[in-house]
């Protein structure tokens, strides 16, 4: 899972890069809505390496923690665009829709990046 992230974030990064060299898109909107697709990325495997550390049988607590982890995730993606996209009001550089494009590239080359890692080992 730490490979996927950093695969994730070197996509995010090339992307917002890419972008900004060959494209009218402005690269910061772009890398700051991937960094919030790497920053959900990284709580899931940051909760993922300590429940390999504390390990428990008990189904309602394994249930309790991935109810938290989700909703940890949740509101910290929600907050993160929302603060983008206030910004993006504030200042017209900072556009909302290279925003999305950054967090939906972000999101797709995590799922990418963790099916051919998947497949690799399996």
């Amino acid at each position: 899972m730490f490979l996927a992230l950093v695969l994730q974030g070197g996509v995010v990064a090339l992307v917002a890069l890419l972008s900004g060299l060959l494209s009218n898109l402005p690269w910061l909107p772009v890398l700051y809505g991937g960094l919030v697709a790497v920053l959900n990325s990284g709580l899931l495997v940051w909760r993922w390496w300590r429940g390999r550390t504390q390990f428990h049988c008990e189904p309602r607590k394994h249930m309790q923690n991935f109810h938290r982890s989700f909703m940890e995730r949740f509101f910290v993606v929600i907050v993160l665009l929302a603060v983008g996209f206030g910004v993006g009001l504030l200042e017209p550089a900072f556009a909302p829709l290279p925003l999305l494009i950054g967090f939906i590239v972000g999101q797709l080359s995590w799922v990418i990046a963790m099916a051919g890692l998947k497949s690799n080992n399996g």
